[in-house]
């Protein structure tokens, strides 16, 4: 019995999540977040879309939500499945919505990350390398609006008279 009890244990706390994926479906972001203490360096996500619908620019970045999320969020992404879901770093699965929108889909990856401790240092290093596009007041709009919205929302663009 104690012996049945040990090895229950040891599966459980051992039991990591593995992302199954042809790799024909499998970008591996270049990137890894070595400021990581823990045993992943890179998230894993699971989509439905397909790679050239997460090549679709994400909003008014100029840079793709594929690129976007692999650069500054360090996720390997696993494309045409039945299923959405994101690993962290720290082997937690979090299910995301099946949503057809790669705009969508991509904030509600950004939101679910940035409210994670390491995510939220990502979302300011984001944020930190658009500044050259935004003004101080752009920038506070920006940051503002993406603390009010709903998750299913996409940011088309904010326009701020300033003269």
């Amino acid at each position: 019995m104690r012996t049945l009890f040990f090895f229950l244990l040891l599966v459980s706390c051992n039991q990591a999540l593995v992302v199954d994926c042809d790799t024909d479906n499998y970008f591996t972001s270049p990137y890894e977040n070595n400021n990581s203490s823990f045993q992943n360096q890179q998230r894993e996500i699971v989509t439905s879309l397909s790679e050239k619908e997460l090549n679709e620019t994400f909003n008014q970045t100029e840079i793709s939500c594929k690129d976007l999320l692999s650069f500054f969020f360090y996720c390997n992404i696993c494309f045409n499945n039945n299923t959405n879901y994101l690993i962290s770093y720290n082997g937690d699965k979090f299910d995301l919505e099946n949503v057809k929108d790669p705009q969508i889909f991509t904030n509600n990856v950004i939101n679910l990350i940035r409210s994670m401790n390491m995510g939220s240092e990502e979302y300011e290093a984001f944020l930190n390398s658009q500044k050259n596009r935004f003004s101080k007041q752009e920038e506070e709009l920006l940051k503002n609006h993406f603390r009010a919205q709903k998750k299913d929302t996409i940011v088309k663009s904010i326009k701020i008279k300033t003269h």
